[in-house]
């Protein structure tokens, strides 16, 4: 079984193809090895681990709006009834069908 779990590892390690090299502070490496070994992890996948988990989290962060309350319910509200057109945007629209639309 052992065996297998080597070639496991040795097929994820041909698999990779990119690297990041990162300098840290001497303090620094030995928190994530320690904590890399509580987890029982080697430090590359503690490291790779916690950094999708971080660059997901921000990207998700980046992507969602949060409303509050109040926020939430005036931007329903517009959705539910949308203010008409003015003159000059209808008149546009109206070009741009006829323009690019109606081929």
């Amino acid at each position: 079984m052992a065996s297998a779990v080597a070639l496991m590892r040795k097929e994820t390690i041909r698999k990779a193809r990119e690297r990041i090299d990162v300098r840290l502070r001497p303090e620094q490496k030995s928190e994530i090895e320690r904590a890399a070994q509580i987890k029982g992890l080697t430090v590359t996948d503690f490291i790779i681990q916690n950094a999708v988990a971080n660059a997901r989290q921000a990207i998700r962060e980046y992507e969602t709006w949060t409303l509050e309350r109040p926020d939430a319910e005036i931007f329903a509200a517009a959705l539910m009834e949308p203010a008409a057109l003015g003159s000059q945007l209808a008149q546009a629209a109206k070009r741009y069908k006829e323009r690019f639309l109606s081929q």
